[in-house]
């Protein structure tokens, strides 16, 4: 099934164009890898793919209104005043909230659940941060540089739990200077696409 289909969609800022003409479709269970250097749009085309920034020209077209997404931008979004454990009372339901805490036990978090946010370090910023997507069953996951940060353990975790969700349906869209150990579609954005 057709999660989200991009038609010859341009963007631009103070007259330069990041990106013109571009066109992919993306289907349950297939991936997409944006990938570019520093300043080439890839934030940009995530935050426009979500409805975030607006095109200066093309459409973008969901299959359905309502799809179920999990997103992960650049930043991690956390609370840094409050600790791991309120971090995910704050993100998640009753219903939700457990499979949150079984993966602050699998990203070797579970023991600072009760430290402040501010004192881990990046990387254990970036783990917390990306529970919201891991402990949640969207239809298309869309991330932005998710293995920066990350050690050894944590990326091969991040990267077999891609690949269990892309077999099981779900559509991923990611950014990233590392070239994902699974299958996908491949945009590179950069001089030549202006």
């Amino acid at each position: 099934m057709k999660l989200i289909s991009a038609q010859k969609i341009s963007y631009k800022i103070n007259e330069k164009k990041l990106f013109h003409n571009l066109s992919f479709e993306v289907f349950s269970g297939e991936g997409l890898h944006i990938k570019g250097g520093n300043g080439s749009g890839k934030s940009t085309l995530l935050k426009i793919l979500l409805g975030i920034t607006s095109i200066t020209k093309g459409s973008i077209e969901y299959n359905n209104q309502d799809l179920k997404i999990s997103y992960l931008g650049h930043k991690n979004a956390i609370k840094h005043y409050l600790t791991p454990s309120q971090n995910l009372q704050l993100l998640f339901d009753d219903a939700t909230l457990s499979n949150a805490f079984e993966w602050l036990e699998k990203l070797d978090l579970f023991q600072m659940q009760d430290e402040l946010t501010a004192n881990l370090s990046f990387g254990q910023q970036k783990k917390l941060a990306l529970i919201r997507v891991l402990a949640q069953s969207p239809e298309l996951i869309v991330l932005d540089e998710p293995f920066v940060g990350l050690d050894h353990a944590a990326s091969d975790l991040l990267n077999n739990f891609l690949i269990q969700k892309l077999s099981e349906g779900t559509g991923i869209i990611l950014t990233s200077h590392i070239h994902p150990s699974f299958e996908c579609q491949v945009i590179a954005l950069g001089e030549r696409n202006v």
